[in-house]
């Protein structure tokens, strides 16, 4: 048996043996074919004994990074603790490290504040092969920073995720101490070299920003993405009119994870996931038990956002209104910071595009911004006139540069470039530029016209007007930018189907077809003059594209409260469009029946229209399915466009 064996492996042996040599004359007579001639070319056998190291070629720009930074770790260690704060509150955190990191090693971190828990624990069996699944930042985005180099810190805010303490509301001052006390933590570790980034996604890029509210020394870079600058305007009231449905949304996805019930998550969730990860400590869970019941004392005000209407009404409970808790009130001590700022968003990042906006123009430590074809989290490509694609455009890399130039000190040149990256739909091309809004842009009026018309000859425009009867059901359907805003609300991709179906339901006023393709990149704003037979009503306009087969795409939008229709000259702060205060004391109720003005601006796009094709204005009184209607509504409008009362679209149009 055992000579028998012996044979077979011999007999393996020649002829492995014998392939090997084969394939070595093969490669050493292989004919040199890029010469044209018949000679033969003999290469080295083993060639990466014999070539010569050549010098990485250096790539930084937009979305490509390359040469400057390696990943030279691979995986990634974990350790997670409770953290005592001032008030003896303990808040858990998660801490990874770049595997094998070579002793007496210092490294920058990445700090992220979270709302949605920092980690979960998986269910049974699955935990003998992966201890530990991600919460609100995935694991591929922690691998990318380990292995670059840099230490990431989860933090769970307090009374979230296995954190002790309650919420005595959304970013609070307690929440924005605790940050520095993190930051004071971290420096302080024997890995650490004292320098701290912070980003994340919505709540958690929301807060990235409020670490610097902190003005703390060990602070050096901030990347916010699709966060949160105004609370009222740019995400709970765009355009003064509630957006009902997400903050249910919103509601019960914080009472669920602060009661580690993850069947808001979904049934996938729930087949993998046990609950809430405890710390290293509390392996049987019993301090993680005692922090729920913490949580019990967390303050509700989502669930008040459903009682409340304007920027300055006082919570009744709080006596303090909405702005109290959003980032435009901190934008001082944000600035004095001195904290390099890169504000990511895409156009469909619900109403959140104009919050990097926002927070551009009124934070002078703002020093990039990125505004890519994507929704809220910036997943995936948006088209017009096709389906979604996947996300080609490396944000990691991208985010990388900023924190090597920042952290590291990389001299990488991401100083040097324009301000402001964007993409123009349409043409589908990266542009930039220095200022916002951009100096190449020029409004141009399209007037509403007779026979359902855009013009730009105003001199044109006859005495008429139209009657439009409400219709509720109007709808931008469930795979809208506005169920992208939080994951129990999203239903896939975000995308509009084509749109004409829904334009029969619509007030609708379309151009001829464009003798050239028109570029428009900017904030359209709307001006309107309307009668109505009730005292208030919402308003939804929509910018749409009809291509020459009359297919109709959906291009942006704005929304409108028409109480809210007073021209306020002196703001706050820096804002889009029209200034409207959207406070109390200036809403004007409208007098039925009686002509009155409502201008607006549409939320914020960069796209081409191409040659051919038709620009569309759409008018509707509602969004089932996301917005709040009224209670005094009307049954129908009157639109008016004539010569003392002429209603129009004005677009920044981009001079070629």
């Amino acid at each position: 048996m055992k000579k028998n064996l012996l044979k077979l492996i011999i007999r393996l042996g020649s002829i492995l043996l014998g392939l090997a040599i084969t394939a070595i004359y093969r490669h050493w007579k292989k004919p040199n074919i890029s010469s044209g001639s018949p000679k033969h070319d003999p290469q080295p056998i083993l060639p990466f004994l014999f070539r010569k190291k050549e010098k990485e070629q250096k790539i930084s720009r937009l979305g490509r990074y390359k040469g400057y930074s390696k990943a030279t770790y691979k995986g990634f260690s974990n350790q997670s603790l409770y953290l005592r704060m001032r008030d003896g509150v303990a808040i858990a955190i998660d801490v990874y490290l770049p595997k094998e990191l070579e002793k007496d090693k210092k490294i920058p971190t990445i700090a992220y504040f979270l709302r949605y828990v920092r980690s979960f624990e998986p269910k049974g069996a699955i935990r003998l092969f992966n201890n530990v699944f991600f919460g609100s930042v995935k694991k591929e985005e922690i691998q990318y920073f380990t292995s670059h180099g840099y230490a990431c810190v989860l933090v769970d805010g307090r009374g979230t995720g296995a954190s002790f303490g309650h919420r005595t509301m959304e970013f609070s001052e307690a929440e924005i101490k605790d940050m520095a006390e993190v930051m004071d933590w971290i420096v302080r570790q024997s890995w650490s070299d004292g320098g701290i980034g912070t980003t994340g996604v919505s709540y958690t890029g929301t807060t990235a920003e409020l670490a610097l509210v902190n003005q703390h020394s060990a602070l050096k870079a901030c990347i916010p993405r699709c966060s949160i600058f105004d609370l009222y305007a740019d995400i709970c009231f765009p355009g003064g009119v509630r957006q009902g449905a997400f903050i249910k949304v919103w509601r019960d996805l914080t009472r669920g994870l602060d009661h580690n019930d993850i069947r808001i998550l979904g049934l996938p969730a729930q087949t993998v996931v046990k609950g809430i990860r405890p710390v290293d400590e509390d392996a049987k869970g019993r301090l993680l038990q005692k922090a729920l019941i913490a949580h019990d004392k967390n303050f509700d005000i989502i669930s008040h956002l459903l009682e409340m209407e304007f920027r300055d009404a006082p919570h009744p409970e709080l006596q303090q209104p909405i702005d109290d808790f959003s980032v435009h009130r901190h934008r001082k001590a944000i600035a004095a910071s001195g904290v390099p700022i890169y504000r990511m968003t895409g156009w469909y990042d619900g109403a959140l595009v104009n919050s990097a906006i926002k927070g551009f123009w009124n934070t002078e430590n703002t020093t990039k911004l990125l505004i890519g074809p994507w929704d809220h989290g910036m997943y995936d490509y948006l088209q017009a006139h096709g389906a979604t694609q996947q996300r080609s455009f490396d944000i990691f890399a991208e985010m990388l540069r900023f924190f090597d130039h920042h952290l590291k000190g990389i001299d990488n040149g991401i100083d040097k470039e324009k301000a402001i990256a964007y993409y123009e739909m349409g043409r589908n091309q990266w542009q930039s530029s220095d200022v916002w809004p951009i100096q190449t842009a020029t409004h141009q009026h399209f007037f509403l016209s007779a026979l359902n018309g855009l013009t730009t000859d105003k001199s044109a425009i006859k005495h008429s007007e139209t009657t439009y009867w409400a219709d509720e059901t109007v709808t931008t359907g469930k795979t809208s930018r506005w169920n992208s805003l939080v994951l129990p609300y999203r239903n896939g991709a975000t995308y509009y189907p084509e749109r004409s179906a829904e334009n029969t339901k619509m007030l609708v006023f379309t151009s001829a077809p464009l003798s050239k393709p028109q570029s428009i990149t900017g904030h359209p704003l709307v001006s309107l003059y309307i009668s109505a037979d009730a005292t208030d009503a919402t308003i939804f306009v929509y910018l749409e594209d009809v291509a020459p087969s009359g297919k109709v795409a959906y291009i942006t939008e704005g929304l409108f409260r028409a109480i809210h229709r007073k021209i306020v000259p002196k703001t706050d702060y820096r804002s889009t469009g029209f200034p409207h205060s959207f406070q109390k004391e200036d809403t004007q109720a409208l007098i039925p029946e009686e002509i009155t003005h409502l201008q607006f601006d549409l939320l914020p796009i960069s796209y081409q229209f191409k040659k051919g094709h038709s620009i569309r204005l759409s008018i509707a009184l509602a969004d089932a399915g996301h917005f709040d209607l009224t209670t005094e509504r009307p049954s129908r409008i009157t639109v008016y466009f004539t010569k003392q009362h002429a209603s129009y679209i004005s677009l920044p149009i981009v001079s070629s």
